[in-house]
């Protein structure tokens, strides 16, 4: 100890300074190289502020390669704020390099270098430090399926400003315009390694499924027969040469062929006029005479000539009798026949006022239509909207024919049959559908045509069981309200044919929303097993990796709902005209229920569901509908433009791009 302390008075007394010179130098190092720690640290801490700006800028930017054109200037611009706004110290310096892009694979790769300023390595000459960063987003491994809902209603066509107010277009103008981009988005180019595929689906008072996909999504329609012959006549014409005056009158008409109890019309006789257009029953016949059971003739004139005519009916009232091979109707069930040729004009001649049976469903009774030149076999109409009446009530019938009561030859002269024809039933599942307006009276009847359009079904109505075990609703629209022509179009990959579909929509009827929202469930769903080709199908659900979602949209309220594949009377304002509204309400409930518990049931089955209102109408049920529906409030959308609307899909699409970070 002692030995030290005389050391350092040494020390303190030496006045030669070149110790404390030496001292000075190796001062400054030890501070320097302190300090360098200090410095790294400050440096490390920078570099992970600036990865993790790098990080969240790729992540949020990598959906930006798809956009078209590609941009790739803006990307660094925008990537190089926000990694500048991340640091948050105006003394480090991060440069962005220019973006490496890959459209193949979906990776955006940012890289940046990094300038730190030192505080104290700077006393030795190192004024800065640097270092580099760098980030990766790739497009996720998940697969895509989305399904789009878009309403093309009547009210679609109308007209809003562009935003700038230079021009007008139509709602729909702008939803092509929304749509076409939004596909773009989502349905990559490339489908490897995973693929990216969306279904469309217009809906307006219905969704049509086409005539491909129709009979085995709502069932098979009993098509109409067709029709070979239209008589009353069991024979030809045989001459009548001769007719006594007797009780009964005995009528000569060489080799006749009838038999007794057989049923003849007589018609042309001259002298006896009393004969004509009547119809007996033969009794004595022989091979040349016969005479008219219970007829006496002696007040009558007397018989000249050669030109009356016997005929032997088919039946017993000498009724028309229709020749359909297998038509499948029943006694007393209504048909209705169409594109018969020969049964009518000036052929057609009127006897007495004509009686249609009361049970004939009919519009009109004016006898000026039974005096017209029309095709009285055919259920037509006049030309000018009037029915005469809409089906037949069939009579007696057998396997491939059947009666049209009240067409007694006695009573009307229906021409001669010359080709063509079908009948139809007229039932639910039947091509033509009979069925009453809400009125009730003798002008309720409508007579319906069926299309491939489909509406709900009743049984498993809010869930996505198979077609093929549980069919949707049929269809039959009237003319002010017509299935709409767009039909959909299942899972695809292929742009050009999503973009046709965009391009083609056009608006007009009203707004069955629910059937929309079912549609766009039943593209994504497995279980609803649609008749889809292969690409088509919708992964199982067990199948990892795979995102499901739907998009409705909608400008107005949920109007439509259905009876019987009839728009029901129970349905709202808007719906189409009531008289040709089914006299039933919808078992379902409104469109508005329907779509709630649909938009339950989906979002059970871990469907995403976002909803965009399009310029709605001033209604907080449809406003409140869109939100209910949606899996979570952000991703419920509105907007009043059509450029609005394209920035709304836009950002749906690039919400449905799953992105993976690598670094």
């Amino acid at each position: 100890m002692g030995r030290l302390l005389n050391l350092l008075k040494q020390f303190r007394g030496d006045e030669r300074g070149v110790f404390g010179i030496i001292f000075a130098l190796l001062a400054v190092v030890l501070i320097a190289l302190s300090g360098a720690v200090v410095d790294f640290v400050s440096v490390e801490q920078a570099r992970n502020r600036a990865q993790v700006a790098l990080d969240a800028a790729t992540l949020a930017l990598q959906k930006d390669i798809f956009l078209t054109p590609l941009n790739a200037a803006a990307i660094q611009s925008k990537a190089q704020a926000l990694v500048t706004t991340q640091i948050g110290d105006a003394r480090i310096t991060a440069t962005l390099n220019a973006p490496v892009i890959n459209l193949t694979t979906g990776s955006l790769y940012l890289s940046a270098h990094l300038t730190v300023p030192t505080m104290f390595v700077t006393l030795v000459g190192v004024n800065q430090m640097e270092a580099n960063v760098a980030s990766e987003a790739t497009r996720g491994s998940m697969n895509i399926e989305v399904a789009v809902a878009v309403d093309i209603t009547g009210s679609m066509a109308q007209m809003i400003p562009v935003s700038d107010g230079s021009a007008q277009q139509s709602k729909v103008a702008a939803l092509k315009i929304a749509l076409g981009e939004l596909i773009d988005i989502v349905v990559k180019d490339a489908q490897t390694p995973t693929y990216s595929k969306m279904a469309i689906v217009p809906y307006s008072m219905a969704v049509n499924v086409g005539s491909t996909y129709a009979p085995s999504i709502r069932g098979a329609v009993t098509a109409p027969t067709a029709i070979t012959n239209v008589t009353w006549a069991a024979s030809t014409a045989k001459t009548i040469t001769g007719a006594t005056t007797a009780n009964p009158v005995v009528i000569t008409a060489n080799s006749h062929g009838f038999i007794d109890g057989d049923r003849v019309f007589i018609n042309s006789a001259t002298g006896m006029a009393q004969l004509n257009n009547q119809i007996y029953t033969v009794a004595g016949a022989t091979t040349n005479k016969f005479q008219l059971q219970g007829i006496n003739g002696t007040s009558y004139g007397s018989y000249s000539g050669n030109a009356g005519r016997v005929t032997k009916c088919l039946v017993a009232a000498c009724e028309l009798v229709v020749t359909s091979a297998g038509h499948g109707l029943a006694a007393g069930a209504n048909a209705y026949i169409s594109g018969v040729v020969g049964t009518n004009s000036s052929s057609m001649k009127t006897y007495s006022a004509p009686s249609w049976p009361s049970d004939y469903i009919r519009f009109d009774n004016n006898p000026a239509f039974d005096n017209a030149s029309y095709n009285w076999v055919n259920n037509n109409t006049n030309g000018e909207g009037d029915y005469r009446f809409l089906v037949w009530k069939i009579g007696a019938v057998a396997p491939n024919t059947f009666v049209l009561p009240g067409t007694s030859r006695a009573t009307k002269d229906f021409g001669t049959y010359s080709s063509g024809g079908t009948v139809a039933c007229v039932t639910a599942g039947c091509e033509y559908y009979l069925y009453q307006n809400h009125n009730s009276n003798s002008s309720s009847w409508r007579r319906q045509q069926i299309s491939t359009c489909v509406t709900e079904r009743t049984t498993n109505a809010f869930t996505d069981a198979s077609a093929a075990t549980t069919p949707l609703g049929r269809n039959y629209p009237t003319a002010p309200n017509p299935c709409l022509t767009n039909t959909v179009v299942p899972l695809t990959s292929v742009k050009t044919t999503l973009h046709a579909t965009a391009e083609a929509l056009v608006a007009g009827g009203s707004t069955a929303g629910h059937t929309g929202v079912a549609w766009a469930w039943y593209m994504v769903s497995p279980n609803f097993n649609g008749p889809w080709p292969p690409a088509s199908q919708p992964a199982a659900a067990a199948t990892p990796n795979v995102l499901k979602a739907v998009v409705l949209m909608t400008d107005g309220e949920f109007n439509s709902s259905y009876c019987n594949g009839v728009i029901s009377q129970s349905s709202t304002s808007g719906s189409g005209d009531t008289n040709n509204q089914i006299n039933c309400d919808a078992p379902n409930g409104s469109s508005y229920h329907q779509t709630e518990e649909l938009c339950k049931a989906m979002k059970a089955k871990n469907i995403r569901v976002y909803t965009v209102g399009f310029d709605v109408v001033d209604s907080q049920s449809a406003r409140d509908l869109m939100a209910n529906c949606a899996t979570e409030p952000s991703m419920a959308y509105e907007a009043t433009t059509g450029e609005g609307l394209s920035d709304v899909f836009a950002d749906i699409g690039k919400n449905l791009a799953y992105l993976r970070i690598t670094q």
